[in-house]
């Protein structure tokens, strides 16, 4: 019984290490033939028949470290119709340029859609402490996450609804074991942001490397790279200006030239209607101020 076409023995030994990895790194055209071959493995162990047991035997490398292996994925996937892989892309390969892509077995130990999606749970409860303007502490922080535990994270209109979607995913087959990790993961990503936060400060200019660079060569009126340093700024924070009320007056940490060539450190700005086009262009967001700018010192 011939199982999947088109090269069988390339196939054969990709689907024998991801059985055994439960994660392999290939090109995106062999993920996805192995995919649909290890589908039909796992639907034969599922079987359990003695026709089956053959056809997979027949099949795959090593049979006697495979078929045990094979038997152990019939048993994790015993509540699951179907969609035992998973394919993420991964940039491309030094050299021919090739795609690339990580093939993985789902619900396995080292998840990487559970890690993506606990980690993006944490930059959007992040952000939410950050648009609310609070500076909890550390016990008050325990005390956030503890009390967030209680709440299906799939239900929290909070959160975005694709994160919603992808925690309904993971906890569809897996229940509360996968929402306890899920919680668990995000509460340690959130925890590590918050210490980032706190030892490195928010983003802003490099004074010392500012002056250094301006003392090796001179910049040119305003067009001036400025060196940064702190803790990047998480996707959907807003910034102390952005936050501003509208014809306020606001001092950013930006250097501006003075006219006497100096530099200072800071500008004061006046918040104007930020364009909705502009805050919606990616890197032309950080255009949301008009109005001229003057040293605040």
């Amino acid at each position: 019984m011939r199982v999947c076409h088109g090269r069988p023995a390339n196939h054969s030994n990709l689907v024998t290490s991801l059985l055994e990895h439960e994660r392999i790194v290939t090109t995106v055209a062999k993920a996805k033939e192995a995919a649909r071959c290890a589908d039909k493995m796992i639907t034969l162990g599922k079987r359990g028949t003695a026709t089956a047991m053959s056809s997979a035997q027949s099949y795959l490398y090593s049979p006697e470290h495979s078929l045990p292996r094979l038997t152990e994925m019939a048993q994790r996937y015993a509540s699951r119709p179907g969609g035992y892989t998973r394919i993420h892309l991964m940039g491309h390969r030094k050299g021919d340029h090739a795609p690339r892509a990580v093939l993985e077995l789902v619900d396995n130990p080292t998840d990487v859609k559970l890690d993506m999606t606990a980690r993006a749970i944490a930059r959007e409860a992040h952000v939410m402490l950050h648009r609310a303007q609070e500076n909890i502490g550390w016990d008050a922080l325990q005390e956030l996450i503890a009390k967030q535990a209680g709440t299906p994270l799939e239900h929290d209109t909070r959160f975005a609804p694709l994160t919603r979607k992808n925690v309904a995913k993971l906890v569809r087959y897996r229940g509360d074991e996968a929402r306890a990790e899920l919680s668990r993961k995000a509460a340690q990503y959130l925890e590590r942001i918050w210490a980032i936060d706190t030892l490195e400060g928010r983003r802003r200019p490099d004074d010392a490397r500012w002056e250094e660079m301006e003392l090796e060569r001179p910049s040119r009126g305003r067009t001036l790279t400025r060196p940064m340093t702190g803790r990047r700024i998480v996707a959907g924070e807003l910034l102390p200006e952005m936050a501003a009320p509208v014809g306020s007056h606001v001092e950013v940490a930006q250097p501006i030239r003075r006219r006497d060539r100096s530099v200072a450190p800071s500008r004061i700005v006046q918040i104007k209607k930020p364009s909705v086009v502009r805050l919606a262009k990616g890197v032309f967001a950080k255009r949301y101020v008009r109005g001229t700018s003057v040293p605040s010192s």
